[in-house]
């Protein structure tokens, strides 16, 4: 559920907001989706590519709830110039009343992982993203989203192109800003590594103190699970919070790492997305002589695409390599490695030797992109 903070009823929301309240009405919560609209429910229309919830308005205040809108209704509306601006500046206004310590995560790679082990390591009280909603959107249904209870926040942003979060970082506010490092991811719509890196160095207007920025950038360390433990490490020793944080404690969520034991051997499921740096750190961990790659294409890398696609082969040569996907299919044949092997996709899926594989004890290590849908091999090994 949703819920504001601080408010009991719509004027004193419009008041925040600079505007007026007609009909006033207590709010008891936040709706998004207009077909949960109720009486003692405001109404929040949202704005994307393929909705308008505008349209909606309306229909919400003949079902008895408030809503914000830019435009001028009859019954229990605020008019605003930006409903995602006001959107924006009530969920603020909900951390400066609760008052939790407050993460921001966001970089090319890493943040889902840094915000499940933040929330795993300190425990009950702390308030996390759910899942990976981490657009625009999900930032402020997270905060909105977080109960009273909450001592510790912590907020995954995603951005996918320039300038996502400049709203963003002049109004929410945090105690640690976390950058896990900039790749290219997205260079398609980014346009540049160095746009990549603007865009999200913005979230460090957000801080509440300059000092408690840390920057994976300068980190040098090449293992992942090392480079995750320093992070996490450093943020709460930012707040005071002294944990012992052990690699092994920490279970990876479904598709960012975690290991499914299978026959004699595992899998390793990093399905859930896949850009050149992840997918060579992530496998680099494991012994190219116990561990045999099943890759994805990789997306939106743009007019580099099979460079990078050749170059993540080349890197990764010492292991044993079966790749799908119709970029991997044009440069697989001027790698390096002498170990590699093209599959076009599940009906020619070598199931049969991956099984014998993994009766031999061998890993098996999947990745690749959302679009490369690698899930569904390890759901044909699992499902045998």
């Amino acid at each position: 559920m949703y819920k504001l903070n601080g408010f009991r009823d719509l004027e004193q929301i419009a008041k925040f907001l600079g505007s007026s309240a007609t009909n006033n009405m207590v709010i008891n919560e936040v709706v998004f989706d207009s077909r949960q609209a109720k009486k003692n429910s405001l109404f929040i229309p949202l704005k994307g590519e393929q909705f308008d919830g505008e349209e909606f308005v309306q229909d919400c205040l003949n079902r008895g709830a408030a809503c914000l809108s830019m435009n001028s209704h009859e019954g229990a509306v605020i008019q605003v110039p930006n409903v995602y601006t006001a959107l924006l500046k009530l969920a603020q206004q909900k951390i400066e009343n609760l008052s939790p310590v407050t993460f921001f995560i966001t970089g090319s790679y890493g943040k889902t992982t840094i915000k499940d082990m933040l929330k795993f390591f300190i425990g009950a009280d702390c308030h996390a993203t759910s899942s990976n909603e981490n657009n625009e959107f999900g930032i402020p249904f997270t905060i909105l989203s977080m109960p009273e209870s909450a001592k510790f926040l912590v907020v995954e942003c995603g951005a996918r192109k320039q300038w996502d979060f400049e709203e963003i970082s002049s109004i929410l506010k945090c105690d640690v800003f976390i950058l896990t490092g900039i790749a290219g991811n997205h260079l398609e719509t980014f346009g540049s590594i160095k746009e990549i890196e603007n865009t999200k160095l913005q979230l460090r207007h957000s801080l509440r103190n300059q000092a408690n920025f840390i920057d994976g950038r300068i980190i040098q360390e090449t293992n992942y699970e090392r480079f995750n433990k320093l992070l996490v490490e450093q943020a709460l020793s930012l707040i005071n919070l002294e944990k012992e944080i052990h690699n092994d404690d920490f279970v990876p969520s479904s598709g960012r790492g975690n290991e499914i034991q299978l026959y004699e051997g595992k899998i390793i499921d990093h399905t859930y997305n896949a850009s050149p740096h992840t997918m060579v750190s992530t496998a680099s961990k494991y012994d190219p002589k116990e561990t045999i790659l099943i890759l994805g294409d990789m997306a939106e890398l743009g007019d580099t695409e099979d460079k990078l696609h050749l170059s993540t082969l080349n890197e990764l040569k010492e292991y044993q390599i079966f790749v799908t996907g119709n970029i991997f299919k044009k440069v697989f044949s001027k790698a390096d490695s002498k170990q590699l092997t093209y599959f076009q996709g599940i009906t020619d899926f070598p199931k049969d030797i991956f099984v014998k594989l993994l009766k031999e004890g061998k890993n098996l290590y999947f990745k690749g992109s959302r679009s490369s849908k690698m899930e569904n091999y390890i759901e044909a090994l699992i499902n045998d």
